[in-house]
């Protein structure tokens, strides 16, 4: 089992790739914290052990025009991509909605917004161990107790999914947002 960065060090990351997206958006933009949340892994696309979480934040941008959310995904959107970031879903004009992986490091990073005025930018990270390092406990249940005969041959990976769904627009727009989600 390899060694991952720490859940602090997801934590900073997260919040340094938001705080950046939100440098592309006009001065007058302002995060105001939405959701943080630390969730053990349990994507099977991961082939990982338990013990894992991602970490993630989104947040509200205030202090922008709706009438320029179309201009102002654009400008994220290049910012991402400057920043080795793949768009892995595009859903405008229909939806507001962008979802994207950082090829260097796998974070997730989404911006959606919606018909109230709304705005969101989020980022998530890819499975962490809490300290860096597997936890005891995975690594014994990596261990057999017994021989075992050769392993079968290995199936092909499944191609790798968001780890999230994406939210329809129109979910989204009828989702209570008053509620501020859990912290860290």
């Amino acid at each position: 089992m390899k060694p991952t960065i720490t859940e602090q060090e997801a934590k900073a990351k997260v919040e340094a790739y938001i705080e950046a997206a939100v440098g592309a958006l006009p001065g007058t933009a302002e995060r105001k914290p939405f959701t943080q949340n630390r969730s053990e892994c349990t994507d099977p696309t991961d082939n990982g052990p338990h013990g894992r979480f991602e970490i993630s934040a989104t947040y509200e941008v205030t202090g922008l025009e709706p009438a320029r959310f179309a201009e102002y995904f654009d400008a994220i959107v290049e910012w991402m991509s400057a920043h080795d970031f793949k768009v892995l879903t595009d859903s405008r004009p229909k939806d507001q909605y962008v979802f994207v992986r950082n090829n260097a490091d796998a974070f997730d990073m989404s911006i959606q917004a919606n018909d109230l005025g709304k705005f969101y930018i989020g980022a998530t990270s890819p499975c962490v161990w809490p300290n860096g390092t597997p936890e005891p406990q995975a690594l014994e249940a990596d261990q057999p107790e017994q021989p075992v005969a050769a392993p079968p041959e290995p199936e092909p990976e499944p191609s790798r999914k968001p780890r999230r769904a994406p939210v329809d627009d129109e979910d989204f727009a009828q989702t209570n947002w008053t509620d501020g989600g859990t912290s860290y």
